[in-house]
């Protein structure tokens, strides 16, 4: 296990495909940034947890002895909405990282609502997709606007970024209003203030203006070869306009890892990704 300063990588393993790219994805910036990875799989009843034990053991067996080095795993009886957290807190894990096939096979396999994974837990998460392209981060966009919890999720970015020396590219959201556009604009500098004081590389990305918003977005991210997105999570409600965009950042056809955490809970956070 990790000691208290070493960065957890917690990947929840149902022994798809998808979730061992996820495990591989983990073990890459773990060789890079340092740190351990732990495979946490949930069991529905306790006479699942043997089964599902000798199963990791087989998982841990088959890795390089450099990776074997690094994983371990834990089982535990529940469901993925309560328990993941709980393995979570439990190990103390800096990040989760977690994969999926999409909007449909994230809730085939997390449940009907896809970001309710997301919404239980004050841990940040890394979301990659199946037959995702990249395995380094060098360069993060973060799409920002007037939300607070645009300001909030930069904290953990700078975390990543000062870890594994990246750029942050900010994206700023075009809003017609003239009070919100002058809230965008306070955000911007109170997030270039805090990317400043921490001595990591950024700079802002003014889009041509002439498509959607999410389009010259994700022209950018390809353009730029972004390694990761950076998306604010919001609760469905109020902002579900800003909840759908999250989805639709998880789901991009590029297959861009996106990272985002439950942005009301951030500033409670522990761990080394959060020290900044």
């Amino acid at each position: 296990m990790s000691d208290q300063n070493e960065d957890l990588y917690l990947v929840p393993y149902d022994f798809t495909h998808v979730t061992e790219e996820a495990l591989q994805y983990a073990l890459k910036l773990s060789h890079i940034g340092g740190g351990k990875v732990l495979l946490g799989h949930i069991v529905k009843n306790e006479d699942d947890v043997l089964t599902a034990e000798l199963k990791l053991e087989k998982v841990l067996k088959n890795l390089k002895d450099a990776d074997q080095e690094k994983v371990s795993y834990k089982v535990m009886v529940g469901n993925i909405f309560e328990d993941l957290d709980k393995i979570g807190d439990l190990t103390g894990a800096s990040v989760i990282v977690m994969g999926t096939h999409g909007v449909t096979g994230f809730q085939k396999l997390f449940g009907s609502n896809a970001l309710k994974v997301v919404s239980s837990s004050s841990i940040p998460f890394i979301i990659t997709q199946e037959d995702q392209k990249t395995d380094k981060i060098e360069n993060i966009v973060l799409p920002f606007s007037y939300a607070k919890e645009s300001v909030q999720v930069t904290q953990f970015a700078a975390s990543l970024a000062e870890k594994y020396n990246a750029a942050i590219h900010l994206v700023g959201y075009r809003d017609k209003d003239e009070w919100l556009l002058r809230d965008m604009k306070t955000n911007e500098v109170v997030m270039r203030k805090h990317l400043t004081q921490h001595n990591v590389k950024h700079d802002i990305i003014k889009l041509p203006g002439k498509e959607s918003y999410e389009t010259e977005l994700m022209n950018y991210v390809k353009e730029s070869g972004a390694d990761l997105i950076a998306a604010a999570y919001f609760s469905q409600g109020i902002k579900s306009i800003f909840h759908s965009f999250l989805e639709s950042m998880i789901t991009n056809d590029h297959k861009i890892p996106v990272i985002t955490i439950n942005a009301p809970d951030v500033m409670s956070v522990s761990g080394s990704f959060l020290t900044v």
